[in-house]
C-alpha cells in the first residue's frame, strides 16, 4: 500500500479494538507518525472498502482485458521459474554436510597430534565461521523455498480461476497477492482537488486501473443530493472507460500497461 501524496507506506490498524465498533483501516504511515500536516490530503481507509475495490479492478480486467491477463500470466511463470530457491537449498545443504567432515576431520587430526594447538584453533575458527555463514543462509533460503511453493500454489488457483472464466463475487486473498503488484492510495493529479479516495491497483504486468472507493460515494452522497456533484466522474475522454458497479463503485479503467 502507497500514499499518493507523500510516497510512503501504509499501515494496518485496529479502530474501536473490543468493541461492536471494530474495524480495520489503512493508515498513511508519514500522516501518524509525523503528523497530518506532513500528509494533509490522506485519510484512513477501511480494509473492506479496499477489499471491494480490488473485486471491481479484477471484474474489470477479466472483461475487458483478455490479452492482459494472457500477458500477466506469462510474466509470472517467468518469474517464477526464476526463482528456484530449492536448487541453491539443496546445494547449501550439500555445503554444510561437506564443512562438518573437515570439521571432524581437523578434530581428528588434533586428537592424533598430528597438527599443533595453534594450527588446530586457527583451522577450527574459520570453519566454524564459514559453517555459521551456511546455516544463516540455509535458514533464508528455507523460508524462500517455502515462499515459493506458497505462490505455486497461488499461481495454479489463479490459472484455474482463469481457465474457468470465473468472476470474483467476494475478496480472494491468493489472488490478489497473486497478480497484484502494488495499491496506490490517492490520487494527486490536480493539486487543487485531491482524491483521498481513488485506489489504483497496479498488476504485476505493469498494466493498472483505478477505482474511486464506496467510501468517495457516501462522502459525496450529500452534496449529490444537493444537486452539486453527481456521483460518477465526468472526464469521460477516447481511450477511458467508465462504470458505476451496483456496490456503488466509480472505476475508470485505464487501457495502459507496461513491461516490468
Amino acid at each position: 500500500m502507497e500514499c499518493a501524496f507523500c510516497g510512503s507506506n501504509l499501515s494496518r490498524r485496529n479502530w474501536h479494538s473490543g468493541t461492536p465498533h471494530k474495524k480495520v483501516i489503512w493508515q498513511c504511515v508519514t500522516a501518524t507518525k509525523k503528523g497530518k500536516k506532513y500528509c494533509s490530503h490522506s485519510k484512513a481507509l477501511e480494509e473492506k472498502l479496499i477489499e471491494g475495490a480490488f473485486v471491481e479492478s479484477y471484474k474489470m480486467v477479466c472483461r475487458n482485458n483478455s490479452d492482459v491477463l494472457d500477458e500477466l500470466m506469462k510474466r509470472m511463470e517467468s518469474v517464477f521459474s526464476d526463482q528456484n530457491h530449492q536448487k541453491r537449498l539443496n546445494k547449501i545443504i550439500s555445503d554444510i554436510q561437506a564443512m562438518e567432515q573437515k570439521r571432524c576431520r581437523l578434530i581428528d587430526l588434533c586428537l592424533d597430534e598430528k597438527i599443533d594447538r595453534a594450527t588446530y584453533e586457527q583451522k577450527y575458527v574459520e570453519l566454524d565461521t564459514s559453517l555459521t555463514k551456511l546455516l544463516e543462509e540455509k535458514e533464508q533460503l528455507e523460508q524462500s523455498a517455502q515462499d515459493e511453493i506458497d505462490l505455486g500454489k497461488r499461481l495454479e488457483h489463479f490459472r484455474k480461476v482463469l481457465q474457468t472464466n470465473e468472476v470474483l463475487t467476494a475478496f480472494d486473498r491468493n489472488v490478489f497477492e497473486s497478480i497484484v503488484d502494488k495499491v496506490i492510495i490517492g490520487e494527486n493529479s490536480n493539486q487543487e482537488s485531491p482524491e483521498p479516495y481513488r485506489l489504483t491497483f497496479v498488476y504485476k504486468t505493469g498494466f493498472h486501473n483505478s477505482i474511486q472507493s464506496k467510501m468517495h460515494k457516501q462522502k459525496k452522497s450529500l452534496r449529490s443530493e444537493r444537486g452539486r456533484v453527481p456521483s460518477y466522474s465526468e472526464n469521460n475522454t477516447c481511450g477511458v472507460l467508465l462504470a458505476v458497479s451496483a456496490e456503488g463503485y466509480c472505476c475508470k479503467l485505464k487501457n495502459i500497461y507496461s513491461p516490468l
